[in-house]
């Protein structure tokens, strides 16, 4: 009869460890395929924004909102509330660009109405999900690979052993 120790794994348990293992990755890689199908459906909401306050040249306060796209400036106002015509400035993606010398569009900061499209809350929580997952994929490779190694040196101990003592 032989007893069982606390902390020991025989060759026995080795399968089950590797299928716990196997199924957590599993289990992730499965979230992470299926979160990322399911922000890229999001459908898109218009957003409109009034009287934001910015100096070119920089991004507009929603551009960090999950899937930010189609920025339109409806128009910009200097800090003297003359309007900066837009031939004054561009815009780059989510950027607001001063392209002109001119006093009126150089007045800093600029009030800027503007309206673009965006996921919403839901498309923000995925994403965060996404993160959480990209960031514990390399911790959990460090623990397979101990798991791993830990599996082989406790059947190499045990054989080893089991050779010392003659069964």
């Amino acid at each position: 009869m032989q007893k069982s120790k606390k902390g020991q794994v025989s060759l026995g348990n080795a399968p089950t460890i590797v299928l716990i293992v196997g199924l957590t990755f599993l289990i992730m890689a499965t979230v992470a395929l299926v979160s990322e199908k399911y922000n890229e459906a999001m459908p898109l909401t218009t957003y409109t924004v009034t009287n934001e306050s910015l100096t070119p040249p920089t991004a507009v306060a929603a551009a960090s909102n999950c899937n930010f796209q189609t920025l339109t400036i409806t128009e910009a106002r200097n800090s003297t509330a003359a309007v900066i015509a837009p031939v004054n400035y561009t815009v780059s993606g989510a950027q607001v660009i001063n392209t002109t010398a001119l006093a009126t569009a150089t007045s800093a900061p600029w009030q800027v109405d503007y309206t673009y499209q965006a996921a919403g809350v839901a498309c923000n929580v995925t994403n965060d999900l996404n993160t959480e997952i990209q960031n514990n994929t390399s911790i959990a490779g460090i623990v397979l690979t101990i798991s791993l190694v830990g599996i082989v040196l406790s059947v190499l101990i045990g054989v080893f052993v089991g050779m010392r003592k003659g069964i």
